[in-house]
């Protein structure tokens, strides 16, 4: 953490507390409700989805070269590998010769056992750990086959704070992932404990709500003081949440009452003691830093009101007693409980919206940055189509 960031949080903070309001300047707007109605806005957002880097995995998961990791996400198979030189390479688990799913869901490798090879299981086309093709049985009855081109589709791929992030399409196999994450995920990974942390209970769940209503929730605190006044709301000055944009990437800085009460001073500010910094990666996930972990969330629709949550806690290091376990149990619970009445809000927000009673979603000054969400991405969906 630079002193730099620390100091500016600290400036940003104090400033909101003076005025009583954080953000002053900034507009409110509304949100059509077709856009979180429509299959066809949704057919849309899901190809830019799959533009954007998606963590679909902890780098802790294949934790030697030779570990691999098959997997479905976003309905694409996919086939992770740790190489021999360390990186994560990421495939679409689909055999070049008739499309069968050349590795079962599942994993291995990480017991030292690397694998060799991937065997489909159709016709026994088999291809090395880097994805190449290593043998095609009775290979004289395809005389045009390049096999050096008939390896398994690559795509782009990089791990980052203990996260491996994937671009799913295909036609993307020369994007940098790393470099799209930006400045936001270099300050991410200059956090204690978050340069490589190891995952913590991973889950997944479906809400009845579309992704953006659950988006939208995460941009304002407006909310808090009423929609969890059982959990958290008094841990948080009310309706206080400061936000910096990284390009399309935001920070969002929520302060605590523990920051009025104890008046820190600038030098040596410690953000994660005084207030809970969000990390939201555009399009559609987020990472929660608390003082001594963090909690992912990456949304990935199912359907204009459907939405499939995937979780993982990011931990400094695995836990090496119960009692270091039942910490972060704890922890995942209570992160589960306040999740869990925003989502409830959501589901109740998606089953109002059919009504008709509002033709759009109206969003104060101090929500500004959910309206402001919604036109980047409208913007980004239409220079994709622009681009063919």
């Amino acid at each position: 953490m630079s002193e730099n960031f620390a100091a500016a949080l600290h400036r940003r903070a104090t400033a909101a507390m003076q005025a009583g309001r954080a953000d002053a300047d900034a507009q409110g707007g509304q949100v059509k409700v077709a856009q979180y109605t429509s299959e066809a806005v949704l057919q849309q957002e899901l190809g830019l989805l799959r533009q954007h880097p998606q963590p679909v995995a902890a780098g802790s998961s294949l934790a030697s070269p030779g570990a691999w990791l098959s997997l479905t996400h976003f309905g694409i198979p996919l086939l992770l590998v740790r190489q021999q030189g360390g990186q994560v390479d990421a495939f679409l688990n689909v055999c070049r010769h008739r499309g069968a799913r050349v590795v079962p869901e599942g994993s291995g490798g990480g017991d030292g056992t690397a694998a060799r090879a991937f065997v489909c299981p159709y016709h026994a086309w088999t291809y090395r750990p880097d994805g190449s093709l290593r043998g095609v049985p009775e290979s004289f009855g395809f005389p045009c086959l390049k096999q050096e081109e008939s390896g398994l589709r690559k795509l782009a791929a990089a791990e980052r704070a203990g996260i491996v992030w994937v671009v799913l399409d295909p036609s993307r196999s020369d994007a940098d992932p790393g470099r799209s994450l930006g400045a936001l995920m270099d300050n991410l990974e200059s956090l204690a404990g978050l340069g490589s942390p190891v995952a913590f209970a991973p889950r997944s769940y479906e809400v009845a709500a579309n992704w953006k209503l659950l988006v939208d929730g995460s941009f304002e605190a407006y909310h808090f003081k009423v929609a969890h006044r059982q959990t958290i709301a008094h841990m948080f000055v009310d309706n206080m949440q400061v936000v910096d944009e990284f390009g399309l990437h935001r920070r969002l800085y929520l302060i605590k009452t523990k920051f009025s009460q104890d008046k820190p001073e600038a030098a040596g500010f410690d953000p994660r003691r005084y207030g809970n910094l969000t990390y939201f990666f555009f399009p559609n996930t987020t990472i929660l830093v608390q003082p001594d972990h963090a909690q992912l969330s990456s949304l990935e629709p199912l359907g204009a009101g459907r939405t499939r949550v995937h979780e993982l806690t990011l931990i400094p290091q695995a836990p090496a007693s119960d009692k270091a376990t039942a910490h972060w149990e704890a922890n995942v619970a209570l992160y589960r409980r306040t999740l869990a009445e925003d989502y409830e809000l959501a589901e109740s927000i998606q089953a109002g919206l059919a009504s008709g009673a509002n033709d759009a979603l109206t969003f104060g000054t101090f929500e500004y940055s959910a309206p402001r969400f919604h036109a980047q991405l409208q913007q980004q969906v239409a220079a994709m189509q622009a681009a063919g």
